[in-house]
């Protein structure tokens, strides 16, 4: 599991090393650098999935559209950026040198440094011929965490809902449990496995049955109460038909004519029950189009995967989805410390600007240690004013 992520002159960031849990709570103002946190694991993930082999990183791809090294390169900054993982025993570093800000859509890998323990570190300087984003003499700890960086599931904000019929994946070899930045392969993944069996860690309590078919309905049924799903081949194609309703005695129905908030979570529970452990899934606005009861719900079984062994990173807007996630601490479901969450403010300007990130922690009753200005705080500020207080 990822314990730091490390990360150097990339967009608004000078330094910053941000410690992750098995679930990890992104929040905080809108454009103060919580989408380029996911991004720099989204970069290595890119690397990885394109080959892992050649002396760059991609700045575009399946699953990180950024442009050009000039739009990722901090503004003021020098013309190195550096992105590093670390684990309890392993860590990694890519040193990237920009000489052309403008020109191509990679960053060119000039160093990379790695450690193992508390004795045995390298370097490679300009290296050619790399495996899993490494030279081929690393260390196979090292390789390991590297390749897992290719397995990662991301899901973003925006989401395929209102369609009929879905597409499967290109790849022969897709990576498991990949449901697409848009969520789109999510009902090829479900048909495949309606009836195989899942983990005992991830099953609803209300649903015995331990076939992905009845746990994802029971799941879907805590966030839309009797909801159900359902997959279908269309004959001849490499299309999956997806059927939702809303009661069993109901008609199915198009994705379009039941609602934005089953397709918009239909993803999130289909990759989330199918993934592996140690595998990482990032999630961008897990709480978008959910009614609060089932944003609040969505963090309990977000914390529930993090507990069964995938790690797992948010990036929210909802003190809902924060809340569900406090409860399931507090009802001893995920350990406070593998509970990571961290707040961004806006990038300071003034030695008088509040840190860019602060991180409240968790205690095992749910309470946070702070609560710092504009930290889903609005509901009170509010209130306040409406009662002329």
């Amino acid at each position: 599991m990822i314990r730091t992520l490390h990360i150097q002159n990339l967009k608004c960031f000078d330094a910053i090393s941000l410690p992750l849990g098995a679930l990890t709570l992104l929040t905080g103002f809108n454009a103060a650098g919580k989408s380029t946190v996911l991004q720099a694991l989204l970069l290595l993930g890119q690397a990885q999935r394109q080959g892992g082999r050649l002396p760059f990183i991609p700045l575009n791809g399946p699953l990180a559209h950024l442009g050009s090294p000039g739009d990722v390169l901090r503004e003021g900054g020098g013309p190195e950026l550096s992105l590093g993982i670390e684990t309890l025993d392993e860590r990694v570093d890519w040193v990237m040198s920009v000489g052309d800000r403008r020109g191509g859509h990679a960053l060119p890998i000039g160093r990379i440094e790695w450690r193992v323990g508390p004795d045995t570190g390298g370097a490679s300087s300009f290296p050619e011929g790399l495996e899993n984003l490494l030279p081929r003499d690393a260390p196979a700890p090292i390789q390991d965490i590297c390749r897992s960086l290719g397995d990662l599931v991301f899901l973003s904000a925006m989401r395929t809902g209102a369609t009929e019929v879905f597409p499967s994946p290109e790849n022969a070899e897709p990576v498991w449990a990949d449901v697409g930045s848009e969520g789109e392969f999510a009902p090829w993944w479900f048909e495949k496995h309606l009836d195989d069996e899942v983990e005992p860690e991830r099953r609803c309590a209300e649903e015995l049955a331990p076939i992905l078919r009845r746990q994802f309905n029971a799941w879907a049924s805590r966030l839309f109460p009797r909801a159900q799903a359902n997959g279908q081949r269309v004959t001849g194609t490499s299309l999956v038909r997806l059927e939702l309703r809303n009661h069993g005695s109901d008609e199915w129905r198009r994705p379009a004519n039941i609602g934005y908030g089953l397709t918009y979570a239909f993803p999130i529970l289909v990759a989330g029950l199918l993934a592996r452990r140690g595998q990482l899934l990032i999630v961008d606005s897990p709480e978008a189009h959910l009614h609060p009861m089932g944003q609040s719900l969505m963090g309990h079984f977000l914390a529930m995967l993090a507990r069964a062994g995938v790690q797992v990173i948010v990036e929210t807007h909802s003190d809902h989805v924060l809340n569900g996630v406090r409860l399931a601490v507090s009802r001893g479901e995920l350990s406070p410390l593998e509970t990571a969450i961290h707040f961004f403010n806006y990038r300071p300007r003034l030695s008088s600007d509040p840190a860019h990130v602060v991180s409240p922690q968790i205690d095992s009753k749910g309470n946070l240690s702070e609560w710092p200005s504009g930290f889903f705080d609005q509901a009170e500020r509010d209130l306040t004013a409406l009662a002329g207080w």
